[in-house]
């Protein structure tokens, strides 16, 4: 390789890594943005809620001590969603009175001594699985053991007040979220689908430009196919954003103004997962094809041309995967019908793409074993690809299967033709002679 080609492939790598820098950097700036003004509406709730209680607590009478306990219940109960706060509020509640009933029984026939400790305990635990109190389970036995802990004589002032005080930071907790709704995710969930496509769009734009620039080194082949895989387990916390998304406009009135997830978008969904995990097959393909060098000693020209054609090839696949991730996004809003144009000349672009790769096929001698996997693996992923991304084809209805008696008589035909190839002689260079075709008419 000469100086100028050295200098032009470190170049380009340089090019590679400054476009990876300042993709991520504006990707992390746009988080933050993002993610700043919920962050601030949720502190503000919080924080509302915990004062109000707090408040309520002590205009009820509740002084001495200070009401901490109703202020912490209606911190603890305010969550992200109106069903989990109902849900949270309900069992916070039942595992303290659970806890203080256990309490002040035990304190009004035994006291407090070790082996009474231990039944407390395990008494407690036994009842919040009973009412199935999930996460606030260990509230039971904390409960009961701060009423049991001031003594028999104010066991029941003391367990009266941690009621008390539990019921009004509840309420205050519940009453906060009716009052001033949490957000509705959905737009949230649209932008986690849409960062899912941009990350799988990134990586094979980052291998469409290494393979552009030069050769590649098994390092960096390697690097592809664990990213590749690192793909694959993004899908099951964009599917949590998605289920997130549709929980948090039950009971929810800013819900109405916000659009629906509709079944596009779950969809969508799949069709980036499924498209992930094509890519590591392919990944695979092209990291077994860099390290054995596969192709260049016998035909460096036709391997030179592999690579080009693979590295045009995966940034039609980039493209066609930001432009549905772009599709997606734009359904959780307006319309979308300008995304829908992008994404069809997309694919057109992605379609002319594999018909180039199919030549390459079709050329490729069986003696290029690596090349041809890798051409095989190029044409399988591109099939998926355009399958899973064309929203149009979603809908289409399937193929209705073929005759019994037609797909036998097909079976027998196949069959028939494979043992008249394997009777025949084998030619030149272990190659198998074809039949020359029957005559359409008696040539007497």
């Amino acid at each position: 390789m000469t100086g100028r080609s050295t200098g032009t492939g470190t170049r380009a790598r340089r090019a590679v890594t400054g476009t990876r820098a300042r993709r991520t950097a504006a990707g992390l700036a746009l988080r933050v943005r993002a993610q700043s003004r919920p962050a601030a509406s949720r502190a503000a709730r919080l924080t509302g809620a915990t004062v109000a209680a707090f408040l309520v607590a002590e205009l009820v009478g509740l002084r001495e001590p200070p009401p901490i306990i109703a202020a912490l219940t209606a911190l603890l109960v305010v969550q992200a969603t109106l069903t989990s706060t109902l849900l949270n509020g309900v069992q916070r509640v039942a595992s303290v009175v659970a806890g203080v009933a256990l309490a002040v029984l035990v304190a009004a026939t035994v006291g407090l001594t070790w082996w009474s400790l231990a039944v407390l305990v395990a008494t407690s635990i036994v009842v919040g699985q009973l009412l199935r109190l999930g996460p606030h389970l260990v509230e039971v036995p904390i409960s009961a053991m701060l009423v049991l802990a001031v003594g028999s004589a104010g066991a029941e002032s003391v367990a009266v007040n941690r009621v008390v005080e539990t019921l009004i930071g509840a309420a205050v907790g519940m009453l906060v979220n009716v009052v001033v709704p949490p957000a509705v995710q959905t737009r949230y969930a649209g932008r986690a689908v849409h960062r899912f496509a941009g990350e799988i769009a990134g990586l094979l734009d980052d291998a469409a430009a290494a393979l552009a620039a030069g050769p590649v080194p098994a390092e960096q082949s390697t690097r592809w196919l664990e990213d590749s895989r690192r793909l694959n387990r993004h899908a099951p916390r964009v599917d949590r954003a998605l289920a997130h998304a549709e929980e948090s406009r039950r009971l929810n009135v800013r819900a109405l103004r916000t659009p629906r997830i509709g079944p596009g978008m779950r969809r969508g969904l799949d069709a980036l997962e499924h498209t992930s995990v094509s890519l590591r097959t392919l990944f695979r393909a092209v990291d077994d094809a860099t390290r054995g060098r596969t192709g260049v000693a016998a035909d460096p020209g036709y391997a030179a041309e592999v690579q080009r054609t693979t590295a045009s090839l995966l940034a039609r696949m980039a493209t066609a995967v930001r432009e549905f991730g772009g599709l997606l996004l734009r359904e959780v809003g307006a319309g979308a019908g300008w995304e829908r144009q992008r994404l069809a000349a997309a694919l057109e672009a992605l379609r002319s793409g594999r018909t180039l790769v199919q030549d390459l096929l079709l050329n490729d001698p069986r003696s290029r074993s690596g090349l041809w996997e890798l051409n095989s693996a190029l044409v399988t992923t591109v099939d998926r690809m355009l399958a899973e991304l064309d929203p149009t084809g979603w809908n289409r209805a399937p193929q209705p299967p073929a005759e019994p008696a037609r797909a036998r008589r097909a079976a027998g035909s196949v069959a028939e033709r494979r043992r008249v190839l394997r009777r025949l002689p084998a030619g030149p260079a272990g190659s198998t002679a074809v039949p020359p075709p029957a005559p359409d008419h008696d040539p007497r």
